[in-house]
């Protein structure tokens, strides 16, 4: 059986606003997962991700990462199995250049410079990102910085991946490039965790969703389960992807019998309901 890699028990979290930002969520995420954290903004989606790293610290609840609390001594200690990856890359790169951004985490762990440089090697090629290296990261595209951001990430090899809307801003190349890279380290054993609110990418993104709204867990399942269920998407402020929409519609009309989440099965279901004619 997985073991929990991300446990989180009755956690509140409020900002010295008085925001109250998160009440009492409790959830588990295990070895291996695709979860996606569900919520329009303001919900309390990226606050999740940043309790998740250890980032920000509960009032109340617990939060464990591999079994440590976030809270303790110990967990600095894990910091390398964790990867961030934070909404805006320009909280994230800080060098003159994009080689010394990728290089900054592994030299902090000491790690020797043969190995560095194998490492950020690797991960320029796999984000097919070489050509970028020597240039300065403030005169990256957006795309071309998120890709950055998460080769600052990916260089440490975390088995845990955390992102807060990944897909954000991204144009259509740029999105299916990322959509690919997180499901190809997710086979390779990453577990992924992805705050969003864009349920077109949902169905690629995640097997799993946890449904936030106003800093409270409103539902969670399977992602198919979650993207058909209209009134759970309804209460957290948010519609289903339009392929389920249309599908819905002729499912209501009793022209199809199910409803699939992915453009892709949305035009086998047609091509396999005109062949029938």
């Amino acid at each position: 059986m997985p073991s929990a890699v991300v446990e989180m028990k009755e956690v509140h979290f409020n900002y010295p606003t008085g925001v109250h930002a998160i009440n009492g969520v409790s959830f588990t995420v295990t070895e291996g997962e695709k979860v996606a954290i569900l919520g329009p903004n303001g919900s309390g989606k990226s606050t999740l991700t940043l309790l998740m790293a250890g980032l920000l610290t509960p009032q109340q609840g617990e939060i464990k990462v591999f079994g440590t609390t976030t809270t303790s001594k110990d967990f600095q200690k894990l910091r390398p199995r964790i990867g961030v990856v934070f909404q805006d890359p320009d909280d994230q790169l800080f060098t003159p250049s994009v080689i010394e951004d990728i290089e900054y985490g592994p030299k902090n762990l000491r790690l020797p410079d043969s190995d560095i440089k194998q490492r950020s090697g690797e991960v320029l090629s796999k984000i097919g990102i070489q050509h970028l290296k020597d240039r300065p990261p403030h005169r990256l595209s957006f795309g071309e910085k998120k890709k950055v951001s998460l080769a600052t990430s990916l260089v440490l090899k975390p088995e845990l991946l955390i992102l807060d809307e990944p897909t954000a801003n991204l144009d259509l190349a740029s999105r299916r490039g990322l959509i690919d890279m997180l499901n190809d380290l997710n086979d390779e054993g990453t577990t992924v965790v992805i705050s969003t609110h864009d349920v077109e990418a949902l169905p690629e993104l995640a097997d799993r969703v946890i449904v936030i709204s106003h800093g409270s867990i409103l539902g969670e399942g399977k992602t198919a389960d979650v993207l058909q269920d209209m009134k759970l998407l309804g209460a957290a402020g948010l519609e289903p992807p339009t392929i389920v929409k249309l599908f819905s519609e002729l499912k209501s009309a009793g022209i199809v019998e199910e409803v699939p989440i992915t453009l892709r099965a949305g035009l086998q279901k047609l091509y396999d309901q005109l062949n029938k004619k």
